[in-house]
């Protein structure tokens, strides 16, 4: 049976599609209500309550509450603690999904194996992937995340053949959402939405425990939030005083603690004056949309309360003052955004065959963009890739060019969710990895795409001459603050995987600069070495050695070097150790180079270009360094970019490798703005190195 499930901040609802009736249906829990509360009690004898008895426990002070955990979703930041163990938003999400499958199974009797979840438009990337997440570890198939107005104007829609745009202003527990949307014969198209998701009625019924709590402190010199306890029987209370306020002028309201009691008297007048401030909010999130799409309230026709906190009668008289437009109240209120979940799960997730056919069309409420240079460089900004309000799923790909000289096999991604151009008031959404490009530091052109799927979710592709490149998810820095400051002060980003192979000439010309060769190199792997470096060591003459496979410990490499002889290998340059070195660096995550040093003219070279060859097609860098009598020609040739071929002295050579050095913990890339056929290239700041 597929499901659609309104997860809500403070109450949640499961609804189904009944192809008899053609209409949604609400499956009530074990206590016969359509509603469950979103909340979880931890006992202190290790029970765990979740829905109505956990409602009742919070109302009796009883236990470790967890409420309003939606708020924190997609948030690491966020936890509750209880009976010696932490638990995330997106956990407690998922035993209060497990509880709503089981209600819902014992109920109708049927196995639940596909659902649909709704969440704030406002949602972002963060948010919908732990809602994905929280969903799937409850053994059920997450068929699509919508967001929570436009199931409710699919409810609202469905079956009408009016052709209206309407405003569905989405107030619930503890988010606000506000979208507008264009009705026509039951198809739904979204045209844009807004948000703030740590805006709702908690934050009226806060209101309430407010003017009590400073009512008590000012009369007994005590505060009864700062007992958790009481505070919690405070916000139970005050959340049913503010359903009062719905149908009364006034409600009564009485307090204990610590031996004192307190009774207090709080009018509608009062209370509206006090919520004022949070109506305006929803204003400002109306207004800030019709800026986005260039419309007013004279281009709505009429506006659709979705949402528990829609029946203050304040809320009702507050929008009808502002626009002017009548206000569509239904019974559905709190069911509509279920019920449309449920509909979706029908005719928009499967090819049945029992409900009409509807298109839906929806937006993203988050522009998408990448961390990039200023025109000037002197900054980060966010360039946005993808505005909001563009309809989802939306792709969009760019040219960027790896400045000339720039000898990188690996670049570095940061996508941002948010408005701002500065980048530290966006969402840092995620880092990735690219890799598995070819470089000849001439300045090649990597296509990366942005992507926003049907459940609003982020991706990022790159592309090379229409093949698709590699591309894997790193952890975002811990420290992000370098994208407040000047690109030209950041010398990397954080750490990625590097692996090198040193290849060391030991035939019989290297007897005379051995000992000068072996402290320099152990100098380069002391300077580079660190946890996300890796290094191998070979041998070659006329044939070929392992003298250290691949190793995290720059003390291993720094022994074999302490033990490196000539003519170990034999006494002429025959063999090619660049085969054995790709061997080694096979499969290896990261960035992939192999340093040749030699100082002496070769046998075999047609074998060693062909070898060459072979890294390049396995993009493995590959970086020739000669001294004495080398032949910079033949370094060249094997070399896997232009730049690669270093030639140098024997008392330059400290100098060559701290370049190399360089190149692999801080070189970067810039993209600059610059025209290839045709198109014009983004000033994306994406960090590269050589590896």
């Amino acid at each position: 049976m597929k499901v659609g499930i309104d997860l809500g901040t403070t109450y949640s609802t499961v609804a189904k599609y009944d192809k008899k009736t053609s209409r949604p249906e609400i499956i009530n829990n074990k206590f016969e209500k359509e509603l469950t509360p979103s909340v979880i009690c931890f006992l202190d004898n290790g029970e765990i309550l979740i829905g109505e008895d956990a409602k009742d426990m919070q109302a009796g002070g009883a236990g470790t509450i967890a409420a309003a955990f939606k708020r924190g979703m997609g948030d690491n930041s966020f936890t509750v603690e209880a009976n010696g163990k932490v638990y995330t938003a997106e956990e407690l999400s998922a035993m209060l999904l497990k509880k709503l499958i089981s209600d819902a199974e014992e109920k109708s009797r049927e196995k639940i194996d596909s659902v649909v979840i709704t969440v704030p438009a406002y949602f972002n990337d963060f948010q919908r992937t732990a809602t994905i997440r929280a969903g799937e570890a409850c053994g059920v198939k997450v068929m699509k995340i919508i967001n929570e107005p436009t199931a409710a104007a699919i409810s609202y829609g469905y079956n009408k053949e009016s052709n209206k745009t309407v405003l569905v202003y989405d107030l619930g527990g503890g988010t606000f959402d506000v979208t507008l949307v264009r009705v026509n014969k039951g198809n739904i198209q979204v045209l844009g939405t807004d948000g703030n998701h740590i805006l709702g009625g908690k934050d009226w019924d806060a209101a309430i425990v407010k003017f009590v709590a400073e009512q008590f402190l000012e009369e007994y010199g005590v505060d009864p939030r700062d007992d958790e306890p009481t505070k919690n029987e405070l916000i139970v209370a005050c959340e049913n005083y503010k359903k009062v306020l719905t149908k009364t002028d006034r409600v009564t309201i009485q307090i204990k603690y610590e031996g004192y009691t307190g009774k207090y008297t709080l009018t509608k007048e009062q209370f509206d004056m006090r919520t004022q401030f949070l109506l305006n909010a929803t204003k400002d999130v109306c207004m800030r949309l019709f800026s986005d799409l260039g419309t007013t309230w004279a281009d709505v026709d009429e506006i659709l309360l979705v949402g528990g906190s829609t029946r203050m009668p304040q809320v009702t008289k507050f929008l009808e003052m502002l626009s002017g437009k009548p206000v569509i109240d239904h019974s559905d209120t709190d069911l509509a955004v279920a019920k449309g979940a449920a509909i979706t799960s029908e005719f928009y997730c499967s090819s049945s065959t029992g409900v009409r056919d509807v298109q839906i069309t929806d937006v993203t409420a988050h522009s998408l963009g990448v961390l990039s240079k200023s025109p000037g460089g002197d900054r980060f900004i966010n360039e946005i890739m993808i505005k909001r309000n563009s309809k989802v799923p939306s792709s969009v790909r760019k040219p960027f060019k790896i400045e000339p000289g720039n000898l990188t096999n690996v670049i570095d991604v940061f996508t941002l969710q948010g408005e701002s151009k500065m980048p530290l008031d966006c969402y840092v959404l995620a880092r990735v990895v690219i890799t598995g490009f070819y470089n000849t530091g001439d300045g090649e052109v990597i296509d990366i795409e942005y992507t926003y799927d049907d459940n609003g979710v982020v991706k990022v592709s790159a592309f090379q001459g229409g093949e698709a490149l590699q591309v894997d998810a790193e952890p975002v820095p811990d420290d992000i603050s370098w994208m407040g400051g000047s690109p030209d002060s950041i010398s990397s980003s954080a750490p990625i995987a590097k692996n090198v192979v040193l290849c060391i000439d030991l035939s019989r010309s290297m007897r005379n600069s051995l000992d000068e060769v072996r402290n320099v190199v152990r100098d380069f792997v002391i300077s580079v070495a660190d946890e996300n470096t890796k290094f191998g060591l070979i041998g070659f003459g006329d044939k070929v050695g392992i003298m250290r496979d691949m190793t995290a410990d720059p003390n291993t490499i720094v022994t074999a070097l302490d033990g490196i002889k000539v003519n170990v290998y034999g006494r002429g340059t025959d063999a090619s150790p660049m085969g054995t070195a790709a061997s080694m660096l096979s499969n290896r995550p990261g960035g992939k180079m192999i340093v040749v040093l030699t100082d002496g003219i070769w046998g075999k070279r047609d074998f060693a270009v062909n070898e060459a060859v072979m890294c390049r097609n396995s993009k493995i860098a590959v970086v020739g360094v000669g001294i004495g009598e080398a032949d910079i020609g033949f370094l060249k040739q094997i070399s896997t970019v232009e730049e690669g071929a270093m030639f140098t002295t024997l008392d330059r050579l400290g100098e060559t490798f701290s370049t190399i050095a360089t190149a692999l913990s801080t070189g970067s890339m810039g993209m600059r703005e610059s025209a290839v056929g045709g198109a014009r290239l983004g000033s994306a700041q994406v960090k590269g190195r050589l590896r």
